[in-house]
Protein backbone atom coordinates (compact mmCIF):
# COMPACT_ATOMS: atom_id res chain seq x y z
CA UNK A 1 0.00 0.00 0.00
CA UNK A 2 3.02 2.13 0.19
CA UNK A 3 3.21 2.32 -3.56
CA UNK A 4 -0.04 3.94 -4.02
CA UNK A 5 -1.10 5.48 -0.84
CA UNK A 6 -3.50 4.34 1.92
CA UNK A 7 -6.71 4.88 -0.06
CA UNK A 8 -5.07 4.42 -4.14
CA UNK A 9 -3.43 1.01 -2.36
CA UNK A 10 -6.32 -0.11 -0.23
CA UNK A 11 -9.11 0.11 -3.19
CA UNK A 12 -6.58 -1.52 -5.61
CA UNK A 13 -6.09 -4.42 -2.65
CA UNK A 14 -9.67 -4.28 -1.89
CA UNK A 15 -10.71 -4.67 -6.04
CA UNK A 16 -7.79 -7.32 -6.35
CA UNK A 17 -8.70 -9.52 -3.31
CA UNK A 18 -12.39 -9.35 -3.69
CA UNK A 19 -13.93 -7.66 -6.86
CA UNK A 20 -12.06 -9.15 -10.05
CA UNK A 21 -9.60 -11.60 -8.58
CA UNK A 22 -6.63 -10.74 -10.70
CA UNK A 23 -4.48 -13.08 -11.88
CA UNK A 24 -1.15 -10.54 -11.48
CA UNK A 25 0.51 -9.33 -8.83
CA UNK A 26 1.89 -5.64 -8.82
CA UNK A 27 5.76 -6.01 -7.40
CA UNK A 28 7.25 -3.43 -4.95
CA UNK A 29 10.55 -2.39 -6.15
CA UNK A 30 11.63 -0.89 -2.58
CA UNK A 31 11.95 -3.94 0.33
CA UNK A 32 9.16 -3.66 2.84
CA UNK A 33 12.04 -3.11 5.51
CA UNK A 34 13.08 0.01 3.91
CA UNK A 35 9.80 1.21 3.86
CA UNK A 36 10.00 1.11 7.79
CA UNK A 37 10.98 4.16 10.00
CA UNK A 38 12.03 3.52 13.31
CA UNK A 39 10.61 5.22 16.91
CA UNK A 40 13.14 7.62 17.26
CA UNK A 41 13.10 9.11 13.45
CA UNK A 42 9.55 9.98 14.52
CA UNK A 43 9.85 11.16 17.74
CA UNK A 44 6.87 8.88 18.75
CA UNK A 45 5.51 9.74 22.09
CA UNK A 46 2.75 7.60 22.75
CA UNK A 47 0.02 9.34 25.32
CA UNK A 48 -2.23 6.57 26.93
CA UNK A 49 -4.99 7.91 28.78
CA UNK A 50 -5.83 6.89 32.30
CA UNK A 51 -8.40 4.21 32.49
CA UNK A 52 -11.84 5.26 33.16
CA UNK A 53 -13.65 2.64 34.22
CA UNK A 54 -16.18 2.50 31.59
CA UNK A 55 -14.79 1.44 28.51
CA UNK A 56 -10.89 1.55 29.43
CA UNK A 57 -10.10 -0.55 32.72
CA UNK A 58 -6.29 -0.80 34.43
CA UNK A 59 -4.42 -4.07 33.95
CA UNK A 60 -5.97 -5.57 37.03
CA UNK A 61 -9.42 -5.47 36.29
CA UNK A 62 -8.57 -6.47 32.37
CA UNK A 63 -7.35 -9.64 34.16
CA UNK A 64 -10.53 -10.19 36.48
CA UNK A 65 -12.67 -9.59 33.18
CA UNK A 66 -10.48 -12.29 31.17
CA UNK A 67 -11.45 -14.94 33.73
CA UNK A 68 -8.47 -16.06 34.26
CA UNK A 69 -8.10 -17.96 36.98
CA UNK A 70 -5.14 -19.23 39.12
CA UNK A 71 -3.53 -19.41 42.49
CA UNK A 72 -2.64 -16.14 44.04
CA UNK A 73 0.89 -17.90 45.01
CA UNK A 74 1.24 -20.07 42.54
CA UNK A 75 4.97 -20.71 41.04
CA UNK A 76 6.32 -19.41 37.77
CA UNK A 77 6.33 -22.10 35.27
CA UNK A 78 9.54 -21.03 33.36
CA UNK A 79 12.45 -21.79 34.61
CA UNK A 80 15.31 -20.00 33.84
CA UNK A 81 18.78 -22.04 33.13
CA UNK A 82 20.93 -19.23 34.20
CA UNK A 83 19.63 -15.94 35.16
CA UNK A 84 22.36 -13.79 34.53
CA UNK A 85 21.63 -14.32 30.63
CA UNK A 86 18.12 -11.43 30.47
CA UNK A 87 20.08 -9.21 32.79
CA UNK A 88 23.36 -9.18 30.58
CA UNK A 89 21.98 -9.76 27.51
CA UNK A 90 18.32 -7.78 27.24
CA UNK A 91 19.02 -4.69 29.88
Amino acid sequence: MHKFGQWLGGAFNFIDQNVFKVPFTLHDLLPDFKALQTVEAENFKPNYPKPDGKLTFDRLSSVFVSNTVHEENQPSHLKLADASIPVEVNL
